[in-house]
């Protein structure tokens, strides 16, 4: 499975209709996913999914073609200024790419990373954002 960041932009979605068009355009190629995360901000719906490896390239230019924006990985930035070390988003982290050193403070390891924006939500000092 391989985790695509989404947003589908503000003005796209005006009624039920345009959910069921875009939803039916994916599952038209027969393909399961999961949805991780969902939430909303100033440009949008954005939706975490979980797709087959092997559909990627399908799922991909479905989304794009309804005018979603695809972004294979979400990359993460952590702020050690904010960081308290408490281990909030380490127990979310599918890799261990968020992991404790021996002495006990958090080193992030960019390349585990997966992308999945999942331990931005947990951090309670806002110390993980996503990069721009």
């Amino acid at each position: 499975m391989t985790i695509i960041n989404t947003t589908v932009p503000l003005g796209l979605i005006k009624n039920i209709d345009d959910y069921s068009r875009i939803i039916n355009e994916i599952l038209k190629h027969d393909v399961s996913f999961n949805i991780l995360k969902f939430s909303t901000t100033s440009e949008g719906i954005n939706l975490l999914l979980d797709v087959p490896e092997e559909k990627i390239k399908t799922i991909t230019e479905s989304l794009t073609k309804n005018n979603i924006l695809v972004n294979k990985k979400g990359r993460v930035i952590v702020d050690k200024n904010l960081c308290i070390n408490c281990g909030s988003c380490i127990s979310l982290c599918p890799t261990d790419a968020l992991h404790f050193k021996e002495d006990l403070q958090l080193e992030f390891s960019e390349d585990k990373c997966i992308g999945c924006l999942l331990c931005i939500d947990s951090c309670p000092r806002f110390a993980i954002q996503e990069s721009r």
